[in-house]
């Protein structure tokens, strides 16, 4: 009991400490301290971290940071004005090569396991067939290794590396073990070796898909970090698009080289990946987490639009963080996990980017991705047909986060969701009814519009919404933590779904497993009316404040506004 109440105090001491740097940082910016205040906070960065040469640097980014009217004064270049002002004007117009760098590169990641979900939909029905796999639980078994894997050994292992060796190198593993496990299931000879392959394989991607989005949040200025975020959604839909054009190509070849080609051509990215990710600047906030104060200013100054832009930054960043960094007690990896459920700052965290886990794979788009080939074929369409409409569930997913880039960081990521999940639910109703059309024709056209529609409106709100959630609200604290339990979710969720389609669609009609899916999105759209805040703009420091006091009082308040609409 004493442990419990001592881990409890620690968790609650470190989230108040948060708390407190976030609004005394706050506080700066709102009230205009005296010059003299500042400065002597920048001679104490200076002297404690030998960043002497930095020096006039850090005065004007820390000024600039306490009063951005100064930017009008002489001491800054008519440069650095405009490029300030682009930064609020013209946000993603105005990120620097380094920033576009860090962002494409790691998103690339996203690309390996978009393609290996289309491409494992459309080789199942032809490896199934070589290696005599019949039984609906094995069948759904094979498609859905990858996702245990990442859930109960890939994700959670990136909480361990990350202390050591930084955000870049886990996403360099794992595309090694990306690689690896496509080429080991191309040449494979049977059901273990398939198993095998298939299980290696998700650890790699639990690895990138817990590091890439909290790598990419805390690289990325505020006032774009949703669109930027954004990117790890469009990758996998680019991945889902180019896994299904490789379908098309190589599904005539005779003999089961055409699945083998289908199924290692995700093996390609991850070498691609694995060399454009060692270019970028790593994380400037895992960089000053870790005692490594001159290279996180190196950093952001890289990462920003102009170097004055980076040195603000910085100084809001270790205003932010000195207090946390001069505490004397941590919390081990282990009170990390602990504290996410028992810290209600944390934990309303945790429910919110839950919430977005669960619409993101319980909203039914797995099953489109890995499955459209079998839902057509068993509703009478051709398998080259079907993997040939199967082509649009990925490309729609594409298009639509350039749509969604416009709006989530102005329309906001609340309102996204609000709009989006019924019309989901909609479509996979509308697909559910329509595959038992008689006439083939009407059957086809109407059942690829729904599909269409569906990923048009999935792309737009709770797919690239539900990974901007994961990265952008945990306080810093239990970053990794949060992100590795989020991300162990996504992967339990989307393993039983695969694993439980080929049964549910024989048991319940493939109708009845949409229409489960398509109510699940009213569900979620409930959870996320009364639970979910809207994030956009705010710093990830700033966020602290937007969560403390917990998930009830939010809860409460949208309850309470929702019965006064209707008194």
């Amino acid at each position: 009991m004493s442990e419990t109440k001592n881990l409890d105090e620690k968790a609650i001491a470190i989230d108040e400490v948060s708390s407190i740097a976030s609004e005394g940082v706050q506080n700066v910016f709102q009230t205009h301290q005296p010059d003299e205040v500042v400065l002597r906070e920048v001679d104490e960065i200076v002297e404690k971290h030998d960043l002497k040469e930095y020096e006039p640097l850090l005065i004007r980014g820390a000024l600039l940071a306490n009063r951005p009217e100064i930017i009008e004064h002489e001491d800054y270049t008519e440069e650095e004005r405009k490029a300030i002002l682009r930064e609020t004007t013209h946000p993603l117009l105005s990120l620097s090569p380094a920033m576009i760098l860090a962002a494409i590169c790691a998103s690339c990641a996203a690309v390996n396991f978009g393609m290996d979900e289309s491409a494992v939909g459309g080789a199942q029905l032809q490896y199934q067939e070589d290696f005599n796999i019949t039984d609906p639980n094995i069948q759904g078994l094979t498609v859905a290794a990858p996702y245990l894997a990442a859930a109960v050994f890939g994700a959670p292992l990136t909480v361990y590396l990350s202390n050591h060796i930084g955000r870049r190198l886990i996403v360099f593993i794992s595309c090694f073990i990306a690689f690896a496990g496509c080429m080991i299931q191309g040449f494979a000879n049977g059901l273990p070796a398939m198993l095998f392959a298939r299980l290696f394989m998700g650890i790699g991607m639990g690895l990138n898909s817990s590091t890439v989005p909290v790598y990419t949040a805390e690289c990325a200025p505020a006032v774009s970090r949703g669109a930027i975020l954004m990117l790890w959604q469009t990758f996998i839909a680019l991945g889902v698009c180019l896994g299904s054009v490789f379908n098309r190509a190589f599904v005539n070849i005779d003999g089961s080289l055409s699945w083998r080609l289908m199924i290692g051509s995700a093996s390609v990215p991850p070498v691609i990946t694995g060399i454009l990710i060692l270019l970028p600047p790593e994380s400037p906030r895992w960089l000053i987490s870790n005692g490594k104060t001159r290279e996180s200013l190196e950093s952001l100054v890289k990462l920003r639009s102009c170097s004055v832009s980076g040195a603000k930054d910085f100084y809001i960043l270790y205003e932010s963080l000195k207090f946390e960094s001069e505490l004397e007690v941590k919390l081990t990896k282990w009170e990390q996990f602990v504290s996410l459920f028992k810290v209600p700052r944390n934990r309303f965290a945790l429910i919110v980017s839950s919430i977005g886990i669960l619409g993101q794979q319980y909203g039914g788009v797995n099953i489109l991705v890995s499955y459209t080939t079998t839902i057509l074929t068993k509703a009478g369409v051709d398998p080259v047909t079907a993997i040939a409409g199967s082509i649009g569930i990925g490309g729609g997913c594409f298009l639509s986060t350039f749509i969604s880039a416009q709006l989530i960081d102005s329309f906001g990521r609340r309102k996204m969701l609000l709009f989006t999940l019924p019309v989901e639910g909609i479509c996979l109703f509308w697909l559910g009814g329509v595959i038992n059309i008689n006439d083939s024709s009407l059957r086809l056209g109407l059942g690829l519009a729904a599909m269409y529609l569906y990923v048009l409106f999935y792309g737009t709100g709770i797919g690239p919404v539900s990974f901007t959630l994961v990265a952008e609200t945990p306080s810093i604290s239990v970053r990794m933590a949060h992100s590795a339990v989020c991300m162990s979710l996504n992967w339990i969720l989307d393993f039983c779904l695969s694993m439980t389609w080929p049964k549910m669609a024989s048991t319940m009609t493939t109708s009845g497993g949409l229409y489960f899916y398509g109510a699940f999105n009213f569900v979620v759209w409930a959870l996320a009316y009364f639970c979910i805040p809207e994030t956009k703009r705010f710093t990830l420091e700033q966020l602290d404040e937007v969560f403390k006091s917990g998930v009830s009082p939010f809860f409460k308040k949208k309850l309470k506004g929702l019965i006064g609409k209707h008194s």
